[in-house]
Order: C-alpha cells, then sequence, then structure tokens
C-alpha cells in the first residue's frame, strides 16, 4: 500500500478551476507540518491568495519565504524559475549565461511547447532534491498545480524532452523528473473536486489521464465544499415537510428556506459523490462547506483538521480509507 501523503517526497494538487485547490494544497500542507515534515509549498504564477490563508503580512513571491516553522512558500514566475533552474543545476552563473544565452539551446527551448510550465515545473522537481547537509531540504514539495487540462499537459513535457532530445542536456533532469512522477512511494497526484456535475465529470476524467498516459500514481479523491450529511437525515425532511408554507415569522421562513435549500444541495451532492466512488473509484475525503468565501488561516486549520481525519488510521498506517466528516 503507497505510503500517507506527507510521507511522499512530491504531491501535485489539480481539479477544475473553482474547487479549491489552493486552500486544499495550504490544508495539506499543514497537515504534513503538524507531522513533522518540512515543507515547501509552490505555486506557478498565481494571484496572491496564499500569503493570507497561511497568515503571512506579505505576498508571497518568487524567492522561497519561509512562512512558519518548517512550512516555507513560493509563487513562481516562468523567468525567475527559467534563472533559477538553471543556475542551481549548472552551478555557475556564467555557464548559466553561457547555455541560457546560447542560439542553439534558445532555438529548442523555443520549440519545446509550454516552456514556460516546464521552467516552473524543473524548479519545483530540484526542490525535492535539494540538500540541507546530509538530508533533504524539504521532507515534502507540493505543488498546487494548474487547473486539471493544463496540468496535465504540462506533466506530459518532460516525456516529450526525452522523445525529442534522448541525449540533449534537459534529458537528465527530465529522467529523474519521470521517474519521481510514476513511483507511488515518492509521488502523489491528489484531484481536488466539488460534488456538482461539471466537476465531477472533470474529475473521472483527468483521473483516467493521469493514471493512463502520464502514468503518475493518484492520490485520494478530495470532494471539496460540501453540506453537512445531516441535512439529508429523513427526519429532517420530515420536520421541514410539517412546516411548509408560511409560519407568519419572516426570519423563521427564511431559516427553513434556507435549510431546504442546503438539504436539497446534499441530496444532489450524494448522488454524484456515489457516481463518483464508482468513477473514478479514489478512496475518497469529503470536506466540509464552509460559512464564508474569504478564507484565512483558521478556516485552512478547520479544512487541515478534517483532511487529517479523512486520511483515517488506516492510511497512516498503511493505505488510505475512504470516509466522511461533513
Amino acid at each position: 500500500m503507497p505510503p500517507p501523503l506527507h510521507d511522499r517526497r512530491f504531491v501535485v494538487v489539480s481539479g477544475k478551476g473553482g474547487c479549491g485547490r489552493t486552500t486544499i494544497a495550504a490544508a495539506l500542507a499543514r497537515v504534513a507540518v503538524r507531522a513533522g515534515r518540512r515543507v515547501l509549498l509552490a505555486q506557478m504564477e498565481s494571484p496572491d491568495r496564499l500569503a493570507r490563508l497561511l497568515g503571512h503580512a506579505s505576498p508571497i513571491g518568487p524567492e522561497v519565504t519561509q512562512v512558519a516553522p518548517g512550512l516555507c512558500a513560493v509563487n513562481m514566475t516562468p523567468q525567475t524559475a527559467l534563472h533559477e533552474y538553471g543556475r542551481k543545476v549548472l552551478h555557475y552563473e556564467a555557464l548559466v549565461r553561457a547555455v541560457f544565452d546560447n542560439r542553439a539551446v534558445r532555438g529548442f527551448l523555443g520549440a519545446v511547447p509550454g516552456l514556460d510550465a516546464y521552467a516552473m515545473l524543473g524548479k519545483t522537481w530540484w526542490h525535492t532534491t535539494e540538500l540541507d547537509g546530509s538530508r533533504p531540504r524539504y521532507d515534502l514539495v507540493i505543488l498546487d498545480g494548474p487547473a486539471s487540462g493544463h496540468a496535465t499537459k504540462m506533466l506530459h513535457i518532460p516525456e516529450a524532452i526525452l522523445a525529442a532530445m534522448p541525449r540533449g542536456p534537459l534529458a537528465p533532469d527530465a529522467r529523474a523528473m519521470r521517474s519521481l512522477f510514476s513511483d507511488p512511494a515518492r509521488c502523489a497526484f491528489v484531484i481536488v473536486t466539488l460534488a456538482e456535475e461539471l466537476p465531477a465529470r472533470e474529475t473521472s476524467e483527468l483521473a483516467r489521464e493521469v493514471s493512463g498516459p502520464l502514468r503518475m500514481p493518484l492520490g485520494p479523491l478530495v470532494v471539496n465544499g460540501l453540506p453537512a450529511a445531516s441535512l439529508a437525515r429523513p427526519e429532517l425532511g420530515a420536520i421541514l415537510e410539517r412546516v411548509s408554507g408560511s409560519t407568519g415569522d419572516a426570519e423563521l421562513d427564511a431559516t427553513l428556506a434556507g435549510v431546504a435549500l442546503l438539504r436539497r444541495r446534499r441530496q444532489e451532492a450524494e448522488q454524484i459523490l456515489a457516481r463518483l466512488r464508482a468513477d473514478p473509484g479514489l478512496p475518497t475525503i469529503e470536506l466540509p462547506r464552509l460559512p464564508r468565501t474569504d478564507l484565512g488561516p483558521a478556516d485552512v486549520e478547520t479544512l487541515a483538521d478534517a483532511l487529517r481525519a479523512g486520511m483515517g488510521s488506516a492510511e497512516l498506517g498503511a493505505g488510505y480509507s475512504s470516509t466522511s466528516n461533513s
């Protein structure tokens, strides 16, 4: 059975846009830090939400920044990632300029689709190899990846480089990336979704692409933003039926209407959850809908608690368990 997520070296978090990828990546980072891991949370030229989620006073930029004990973060740009990745791999600034200013090398790089994404992917991968003395600087690197289709295209690039130039200057790193990405003991691709029609459909397609052509190990499926399971209880339905219509109290009527709406959403969510359990059929972690949209550190801690509980004692010992904590 695969190790728990926080015992791997590299985790990619992706899914359809608007499903809460960044928030779940931040919560997973908190889970890992609580487990004693040294974590780097990397973003790819993203809007600055991470600083607020992690309670950091200033924006997270392209330089690696420590935001809490055991937790660093970086918001990469293609330009800084390409230069830094080249400098750290080649170890000598003048050599970096010689390589990346070389017309032939530039011509090859310009012909590679997704060069910007590859530069940031390469920098992220390099941090999985970075040492602090004789031990890894980071026990876990979490990539808050782009949305579904962009993520899979990016992760195909090492294979494309090896096919195009198997003995070229980028081949050794591309080969090492491919080895890491396909190793279930070291890597996981975590899909974040919502229990809604379009995200669920895209989730199934993404899982097939990741486990098939990409040959990456899938982690548990994180279903975010679920109304509480208690809303679907039959006794609540019976109560709502008895008080249907106007009660004469406007505030009470509004409250009952809100509860009825959430109950319908939970019932619809349960139908989609059943489909997700069959396709893609991954162990499922259900996370609660939070009562606000402008999330901060306390909300991330709440989700970290739910995520940690959702992983379950079985996952921490050997594999994953499918569980609900709405």
